[in-house]
């Protein structure tokens, strides 16, 4: 048959029209700086890039403080046996305002009449998933909204997700460093695939022939403490979620160089293949199968949006060129429904990146 032909309607924020209020004062200034980069990574503190330059490029090391803000009390990025890291974490400021955003769209949607799980342990806990860790810096500042006095009525309850074991370990580590509570967050050591499929509509999935928790028909990680939390399986989930924030894989370093961004063919993601899961159009190689970056949203959409009910809240981490109009089609594609709000993140003055929140609750821009 014919390609469907999907029509996005686009409406754009003020705020997202021109350049950014950093640049309309600068301008109204006229102030025009001329920067130069002081050699080997110095930011100016005097402390130069220690790693190779091919792992560690100068500028992701000088500008190690915006990703931690407490780099220098014993925050682990990677270094050079996992540079990946590097380009991969989330400047802390973006980090908070994501965090902030999530939690306050959570609570208006409960109070607009979204359901609150009766099954839970506190309707109080607002649970987030970061179903792709790395280091830790989303879910750090997820856990850190406990910390926040204008958050005192509600607890953030995190689950870290990743399939890297040592990434883990250097999450709760870096957990540590800011002081984040034990009882706030849980790494759980799985692939990502999976863990969606374990979840429909923010609860776990219990499958329809047998009757039994899917859950259990995939491997448990060893439970185990690092730098005192919980590290461990699939058996560390909880039974309801909240929320869910996605910041996969871009597909490298070169994802800047491809003028309007498109998620299906950049971000591929691999499973194991799942006997009675694997619904999706899947390529597969071996004994994996390739998600990409479509497929994801649809998945991750199923697992934790509850239309009938208007709870759940999904946010998909973007680089800045994404094609918004494409990502809308990809939206609809896979089954999302309603409006969805693109968020451009600045900081001092750039766009950086961009977050799309899906979720029944969204302003009217």
């Amino acid at each position: 048959g014919e390609d469907k032909k999907f029509f996005v309607p686009v409406q754009k924020h003020s705020s997202a029209i021109g350049p950014t209020k950093w640049q309309q004062n600068r301008k109204k200034n006229n102030q025009e700086y001329q920067y130069l980069h002081l050699p080997d990574g110095d930011n100016g503190d005097g402390v130069k890039n220690p790693y190779p330059k091919e792992a560690v490029p100068d500028k992701f090391w000088a500008q190690r403080k915006r990703l931690f803000s407490r780099y220098d009390e014993g925050i682990d990025i990677g270094g050079e046996n996992d540079s990946e890291m590097w380009y991969s974490v989330t400047p802390e400021s973006i980090a908070n305002h994501i965090a902030q955003r999530m939690v306050k769209m959570i609570s208006q949607s409960r109070m607009n009449g979204g359901n609150i799980d009766t099954a839970s342990d506190d309707s109080n806990n607002i649970v987030i998933m970061d179903l792709f860790c790395g280091c830790g810096g989303n879910s750090i500042a997820f856990a850190r909204m406990n910390s926040r006095e204008d958050n005192s009525s509600q607890s953030v309850k995190v689950v870290a997700v990743d399939n890297n074991l040592p990434r883990l370990k250097m999450a709760a580590k870096n957990a540590a460093v800011y002081g984040v509570d034990r009882c706030s967050i849980v790494f759980v050591h799985a692939n990502a695939i999976e863990v969606l499929n374990c979840y429909r509509h923010g609860y776990k999935t219990k499958d329809e022939e047998n009757n039994e928790n899917y859950i259990s028909s995939v491997k448990h990680g060893q439970l185990q403490t690092c730098s005192g939390y919980k590290v461990g399986g699939v058996e560390l989930l909880p039974d309801v979620l909240d929320g869910m924030f996605l910041s996969p894989p871009w597909g490298g370093l070169s994802y800047d160089d491809a003028g309007q961004y498109n998620p299906m063919e950049s971000i591929i993601i691999k499973s194991n293949i799942i006997q009675g899961h694997d619904t999706l159009k899947q390529q597969v190689e071996g004994k994996f199968m390739n998600i990409n970056g479509g497929e994801l949203l649809g998945l991750a959409a199923n697992a934790v949006l509850d239309d009938t009910n208007s709870i759940g809240l999904l946010a998909y981490f973007l680089p800045r060129n994404t094609n918004g109009v494409i990502l809308g089609q990809i939206a609809v594609s896979s089954g999302v429904n309603g409006r969805f709000e693109m968020e451009q993140n600045v900081v001092n003055g750039k766009v950086k990146t961009i977050t799309a929140y899906f979720c029944r609750y969204l302003h009217q821009p």
